[in-house]
């Protein structure tokens, strides 16, 4: 009998989602759609004519079904093609394997003519669609796309950024020519970071002054051009050689970067003209990708799909072993994580390859690059032990047994020369901290996957800490993560003050399913709010359309725009980020009134280009005579409980250590170390080209001079090249405050003496790592003893302590550094 003369052939097809789902000859375990996904479906089914929308659904919600559903009830209203971009081919796997089961077909090839003619949805990955050879065309469309779905949005935007990033090695041949043609303004930037590029030292790296690569953009894009078939450039040169003068180009001593202040993904016609763009997501907070990346309009963009119910997020228990107790260390966390992975999968994020090294020596696996996904499956396939990620915080799934503890160790780092820089000079504000707690909230989401999973979740690290506690941070979270972290910080104050051992008794509790905690972890997930509407980044979003204005010749709106951006931000930080990117975009215009804004950049934050004409030094001020109330001043506007100073201060001593390539790190230490202690503190060579490391100014009107050398790695002393940058730093200091003004000098060292062919500097004075241990000791007694309300509330007891620690003017140089020796013996 042929049932399909029973079938209306003037009925409309089924477009609404779940009707389709119950259509589908589909396997037993898809019954009926869950509640949550049924009110995602009709939830866009009414907004499926915007051209932008975005879902967010937790883990394990069923957002690949979803997003099959949502793509078919497009092609069965001719909206199609219909693709679905992955972040990787594990989830193609994924989604290709439920689209099988759930009875749809889909195709993995673009170029399979039942994706074209919309018969059938085309899975496929990010990667496939921006690039620049992509199939789909760039700035011309090959492949037509009517709706498309991007899932796993965040994971998705750290590749999108590679493909439109020219990366070169320094051997490559463009190297040196670039290098060349820019070399005279970088020296004028600093002349010693120049001499440390040549020496192609990989510590050193140096952006490009915008106005030196406006003006010689058109040399810089012939030395490409005629290399663009290289393999280097082979998928990012096509991306980005008509937007050449909009680049930022960073120069590194082991390769450069060339990166776009917005990802123009719009290049990908086909992609910028779908009819239909979906996003999907875990219910991160931060929203400004769909702008910054995707190029979707902020004042069109609906509100995001959110379910109501939040507790479709599986169970953890979130811990900061810190919070808990500041004198628990991560040795001790490593030695715990290590018994507990003899029978539970551990896996622990660290930040980069460095970071991982002591971790490395105890650990079963270590994943970077392609172990990743092979070590992944090992997780899923059985007990491995303790697993150690390395700056992986998205794009992982570690569902079950594959993870019960996850632990993530310190802040995560960035991933380009663009970021590094933009996060020195956001890294306090707002701005940057939204963009950390993105990233760190994507960490800890690896471990859970579907709402029946659990995973115990530790944040390890002073730094790491602070910024969970930090009210800002907190309130940058989801929902879902704020409601853990209250119960967190309930459990924290029943452990307060608990050692590694009670730490673990906790944990094991959650691991072994005792019922009272079960009950009480589902009972939290009650109290997430699902707040209403996007959460844009205003810096973000003013950013893009200033940079889409400037693609258009548009310079004057595209000033106006970075002028009303600066203008309404509070933070200096932020706004000397916002002056910059107005001074690259005014300069096209006006290079005089560019370097006007730059300079008023540099006066918010030193940390930002210098102008062409330089920047006046600005010389420091001791308040005289008044150290303690200047501590009382500071630590009672910068901490809020005695935990907050604790942690701090561990944070800085953390940094305050003899290792190479932690130079600037160290000096940022030094200087936050002079303002805690009440002292002008300033770091003259990073912020005015020229002076010492570091100058203190003490309460008595006199000062240090301090060249750091915390990585030096001589045996035979300090070298001579060391004195001369000492010498050098205090002609400099003469110069500025006269020879008469009453001065210490100081060099930071592992060794006292001084080395073949030098001379002692009279009355030079060494802090060797004797005396370092000693300051570390110091600080963290005094941030405790601090943290007593009686004694921050009274200047004379805070005296007092200054003069304990040996931490006043006539004492501080006597104990915590030694006199220059011009021998071993001497």
């Amino acid at each position: 009998m042929n049932f399909d003369d029973l079938l209306d052939d003037d009925e409309a097809p089924v477009t609404d989602p779940r009707d389709i789902f119950l259509t589908l000859d589909r396997d037993k375990r898809f019954s009926f759609p869950r509640d949550i996904q049924t009110e995602v479906m009709k939830a866009w089914y009414k907004l499926r004519e915007q051209r932008d929308t975005f879902i967010k659904l937790n883990v394990g919600s069923g957002k690949t079904l979803v997003g099959l559903l949502l793509l078919q009830s497009s092609l069965n209203e001719g909206a199609g093609p219909a693709l679905y971009i992955c972040p990787d081919h594990q989830l193609v796997s994924q989604v290709t394997e439920e689209a099988d089961a759930l009875g749809l077909e889909v195709v993995d090839d673009p170029k399979d003519p039942a994706f074209a003619a919309g018969q059938k949805i085309c899975v496929t990955t990010v990667h496939k669609l921006f690039n620049g050879r992509s199939v789909f065309g760039v700035e011309t469309v090959k492949l037509n796309i009517g709706a498309v779905i991007v899932d796993d949005v965040h994971a998705s935007i750290a590749t999108i950024a590679d493909q439109f990033r020219i990366k070169l090695p320094h051997t490559h041949e463009a190297y040196d020519k670039i290098v060349k043609i820019v070399a005279s303004d970088l020296k004028k930037q600093s002349h010693s970071r120049f001499l440390s590029l040549e020496a192609s030292d990989p510590r050193a790296i140096m952006e490009v002054p915008f106005w030196s690569w406006k003006d010689k953009h058109e040399k810089i894009l012939n030395v490409l051009h005629k290399v663009k078939d290289d393999d280097d450039l082979l998928f990012s040169y096509p991306l980005l050689h008509e937007i050449l003068p909009y680049c930022r180009c960073f120069i590194g001593g082991q390769w450069l970067e060339i990166e776009p202040v917005c990802p123009p993904t719009d290049l990908i016609r086909s992609f910028s003209k779908a009819k239909r763009r979906i996003y999907m997501t875990a219910t991160l907070s931060d929203d400004t990708v769909l702008v910054t990346h995707f190029g979707a309009n902020p004042k069109k963009l609906p509100d995001p799909i959110v379910p109501v119910s939040s507790q479709f997020m599986g169970e953890r228990m979130i811990l900061m072993p810190q919070e808990l107790n500041p004198d628990i260390e991560i040795p001790d966390i490593r030695k715990m994580l290590v018994g507990i992975a003899k029978k539970e999968n551990v896996v622990v994020i660290v930040p980069s390859k460095a970071a991982s090294e002591e971790w490395a020596k105890v650990a079963d696996q270590v994943l970077l690059g392609d172990k990743v996904t092979s070590g992944i499956e090992k997780l899923r396939n059985g007990h491995v032990g303790l697993t150690i990620l390395i700056n992986r915080y998205d794009g992982i799934d570690l569902p079950g047994d594959a993870c019960r503890v996850l632990a993530l160790v310190d802040l995560p780092e960035v991933s380009s020369f663009r970021e590094a820089s933009d996060m020195n000079i956001l890294a306090d504000s707002k701005a940057g901290l939204r963009r950390q707690m993105q990233r760190i909230e994507q960490g800890m989401g690896r471990g859970v996957r579907s709402n029946d999973d659990y995973c115990v979740v530790l944040l390890c690290g002073t730094k790491l800490t602070s910024r969970i506690k930090s009210p800002d941070g907190r309130q940058m979270l989801t929902g879902a993560t704020q409601a853990q972290l209250e119960l967190s910080t309930s459990l924290a104050k029943q452990l307060d003050g608990t050692d590694i051992s009670g730490l673990k008794k906790v944990i094991q509790q959650c691991l072994d399913r005792d019922a009272a905690w079960v009950k009480v972890a589902k009972k939290a997930l009650l109290k997430a709010k699902v707040l209403p509407g996007l959460s844009l980044d205003p810096i973000g979003v003013g950013i893009r359309e200033s940079f889409d204005q400037s693609r258009i010749n548009d310079h004057p709106a595209a000033v106006a725009t970075l002028r009303g951006l600066a203008n309404s931000l509070d933070d200096d930080d932020a706004k000397a980020f916002a002056l910059v990117r107005q001074a690259e975009v005014a300069h096209h215009i006006d290079p005089a009134n560019a370097q006007k804004v730059l300079l008023a950049a540099h006066k918010l934050n030193q940390q930002v280009l210098k102008p062409i004409e330089g920047v006046a030094y600005q010389k420091l001020t001791p308040i005289a005579g008044k150290q303690a109330a200047t501590v009382q001043d500071f630590h009672r506007n910068r901490f809020l409980e005695a935990t907050d100073r604790i942690l701090h201060f561990k944070s800085l001593v953390e940094d305050l250590k003899f290792e190479p390539d932690t130079n600037n790190a160290f000096e940022s230490a030094v200087m936050e170390m002079g303002r805690l202690l009440g002292m002008g503190s300033q770091r003259p060579e990073i912020s005015f080209e020229k002076g010492p490391d570091n100058l203190l100014a003490l309460s008595n009107g006199e000062f240090i001079v301090i060249e750091c050398k915390n990585g030096a790695t001589s045996e035979q002393g300090i070298s001579k090249t060391d004195l001369g940058q000492l010498g050098q730093a205090v002609d400099w200091f003469e110069e500025k405050y006269t020879k008469i003004a009453p001065k210490h000098v100081l060099i930071i060292h592992p060794l006292k003496y001084v080395g073949p062919g030098a001379a002692v500097i009279e009355g030079a004075r060494v802090m060797t790592e004797k005396q370092l241990e000693k300051l570390r000791n110091a600080l963290l007694e005094f941030a405790k003893a601090l943290g007593d309300a009686n004694v921050l509330n009274d200047v004379q007891r805070i005296g007092q302590l200054l003069t304990t620690h040996s931490f006043t003017p006539s004492t501080f140089l006597q104990q915590y550094s030694v006199p220059m020796k011009q021998n071993k013996d001497g």
